[in-house]
């Protein structure tokens, strides 16, 4: 309730003006009357007003001196001159001290209402930005009892019960990078407010129980994670109602407990004090099957392996966090197994976990990262390690492009009759070549092209396409003016 303070020298003028706000404005709360601007100021120290009332004339301090003192030291207390003075003078310097409103005597009472209706709706506003920002400084860990009383505003009571839910956004927090939060300001709308937490991703919902039913906030906070956006996200609503001593302890607690819940590619809201996911037990016909591709030097049984687990976790809906202590105990697993493993994966291996899964979207993303720190650890260069000659590998596989540039090559294609992954023969070409295989293979097509324009200069361009893999000629033309800089008759007519 918004707390008045009138500062009027005549009683009846006082009496009167106390009685039409009580009568007309019962949301507010007359809490004291001062006779001058300096009985007025000892009196705002005390009282802690949110609105005051003066007069402009009165002895001692008149009420333009007054709400100019009173802004100095309260700059966003709200303050209303009253007076009888209809001189545009009296209006400017009123104005200029920073009052919100000047009302002449004698005061019309619906004019009164409307101003004080006004002034309610900016005062509420102000009184909820407060409640949330001590409520923060609970959660952030502040004892109670030193927030309690440090804003009048905030009228919070040790006994005031609050809904309170956690919502992650997207994958697993960073233990090695800094993610601020993106504004570090607490929000507050009909007593439901949002309160950043550790990182850019984390959020903190608490709502009134005396304003909003359990029902109610469960919808506020659905509706604030469908317009958080993300790939996924996850909350926790708790199905107590809080004091503010146990907020922070039980804030902590649900912000942990969505970490644990965190399914890749799953947006989930949860109830109470949901149990994390049991982890999964160690699978030794998974193990000889990795330890077996290990020993054999056969990538593609391992990656086979790897991708058949990481399946398998999306069955069960694996939480990221088990996940991560899943992948951990394999990478563990092929350090001591694999013949030639990389050692530097050991090293840095709670860095590469988070760096593989901290962006994952879903479990295609798990299997891919999981597969790469696999084969990494493995020493296999992502490859199929048998062939030790990688140089004479690859020759085997450009030559195999150049003999068959017009069929309808791809990645996919060549790493099945090669039995290497895609991710692999990427890396290959851009190793040994200098380039992808995309822009390998278009330059062994327009070179050919090439020579059958010189060769034949009368050729369509439908048959020239054809004849090195295009089955577009516009698209062959385009790529081909590209390359060489000419379109291919421009070509045809020239002397190269």
């Amino acid at each position: 309730m918004p707390r008045v303070l009138i500062v009027e020298d005549e009683p009846a003028a006082a009496r009167y003006l106390r009685s039409m706000i009580e009568l007309k404005n019962p949301d507010f709360q007359i809490v004291g009357t001062a006779a001058n601007g300096q009985d007025a100021l000892a009196q705002v120290r005390t009282l802690l007003p949110d609105l005051v009332m003066t007069d402009v004339k009165m002895p001692v301090m008149d009420g333009i001196e007054f709400v100019a003192k009173l802004k100095k030291e309260y700059p966003t207390l709200l303050a209303i001159i009253v007076s009888g003075y209809q001189e545009f003078e009296y209006a400017r310097r009123a104005l200029a001290t920073g009052v919100v409103d000047y009302l002449l005597k004698p005061i019309d009472p619906v004019r009164l209402r409307e101003v004080l209706d006004r002034l309610g709706s900016t005062l509420a506003l102000r009184a909820e930005e407060a409640r949330a920002g001590v409520l923060l400084r609970v959660i952030n860990g502040e004892p109670c009892e030193s927030v309690a009383g440090s804003d009048a505003n905030a009228a919070i009571g040790p006994d005031d019960l609050f809904w309170l839910a956690t919502m992650r956004v997207g994958g697993l927090p960073s233990r090695f990078r800094i993610e601020a939060a993106v504004d570090e300001r607490a929000t507050c709308r009909d007593d439901f407010y949002v309160l950043p937490g550790c990182d850019s991703r984390e959020r903190i919902f608490l709502g009134s129980k005396l304003k909003l039913s359990y029902e109610d906030f469960i919808r506020q906070v659905c509706t604030e994670a469908d317009a958080v956006g993300g790939t996924f996200r996850t909350a926790l609503v708790l199905s107590n109602a809080l004091r503010v001593a146990e907020l922070q302890k039980s804030a902590c607690e649900a912000c942990m407990r969505v970490d644990s819940l965190v399914v890749a590619g799953l947006s989930q809201v949860r109830y109470g004090m949901t149990k994390p996911a049991q982890d999964v037990e160690w699978d030794r016909v998974l193990a000889a099957r990795i330890e077996f591709a290990l020993l054999e030097s056969r990538t593609d049984l391992l990656e086979q392996a790897i991708r058949d687990l990481v399946a398998g976790w999306k069955v069960r809906r694996l939480p990221l966090i088990s996940v991560e202590s899943q992948l951990r105990r394999i990478l563990h697993f092929v350090l001591r197994k694999a013949p030639h493993a990389d050692v530097s994966v050991d090293a840095n291996l709670e860095f590469l976990l988070e760096d593989a899964l901290g962006g994952v979207g879903d479990f295609g993303d798990i299997a891919d990262a999981a597969w790469s720190l696999v084969a990494k650890a493995a020493g296999t260069g992502c490859g199929d390690f048998r062939d030790s000659d990688v140089p004479a590998f690859f020759h085997a596989i450009t030559r195999h492009v150049e003999e068959r540039y017009a069929e309808s090559l791809n990645l996919a294609s060549l790493s099945t009759t090669f039995r290497i992954s895609s991710s692999y023969l990427s890396k290959l070409f851009r190793q040994h070549a200098g380039r992808s295989f995309g822009e390998y293979l278009s330059s062994i097509r327009i070179e050919v092209a090439k020579r059958l324009i010189r060769e034949n200069p009368a050729m369509p361009l439908r048959d020239v396409a054809e004849r090195v893999g295009f089955q577009d000629p516009f698209y062959f033309s385009r790529v081909f003016k590209s390359a060489v800089g000419k379109a291919p008759s421009e070509y045809a007519r020239s002397d190269e």
